[in-house]
């Protein structure tokens, strides 16, 4: 018992189907299906040469180690300094930023259920690099002082030195 393949109706033994006219004797096997598999690649016609590596040359020599730490010029980084280091004469005006900047994120901290803390500690730890010399003092630091934690921190660190 067959069926057709186009509408489903059963043709018996039949190839032609009574009730839509298709023909499912008339379906070819097709090339690939009759033939088998492909045959093997037979390689590079005869008389092809293929051309000849090209030459780079010797290596690049070995470059060596790298270089080791080398400690900074007397001056930097003594006896707790940093890179950039602070005269005694501006100290009490890093200080002053340090504590006000802690006492606003302490205050904003309260005001916005802690979110403030998200950016207040870690602008309160690069203030406290700051004022050890660690960190350069920028206009753009005490700019965003003064925008998300506090006039008064901003303003110090705007008017204290900058290290360019």
């Amino acid at each position: 018992m067959a069926y057709c393949p186009y509408c489903g109706a059963d043709n018996g033994d039949a190839t032609v189907c009574q009730k839509c006219g298709y023909d499912s004797g008339a379906v070819s096997t097709g090339p690939e299906y009759s033939q088998g598999p492909p045959p093997p690649y037979p390689g590079p016609p005869p008389g092809y040469q293929a051309p000849p590596p090209e030459f780079q040359g010797p290596p690049p020599p070995y470059p060596g180690p790298p270089p080791q730490y080398q400690a900074p010029p007397p001056g930097y980084a003594y006896q707790g300094q940093g890179y950039y280091p602070r005269s005694g004469q501006n100290d009490g005006l890093f200080t002053a930023a340090l504590v006000f900047m802690i006492i606003c994120t302490i205050v904003l901290a309260c005001f916005t259920f802690g979110i403030a803390l998200a950016w207040g500690i870690p602008m309160s730890v690069h203030a406290s690099r700051i004022k050890k010399g660690l960190k350069p003092n920028t206009i753009g630091f005490g700019v965003c002082s003064l925008l998300f934690v506090g006039i008064i921190p901003g303003i110090l660190l705007l008017v204290a030195p900058k290290d360019q």
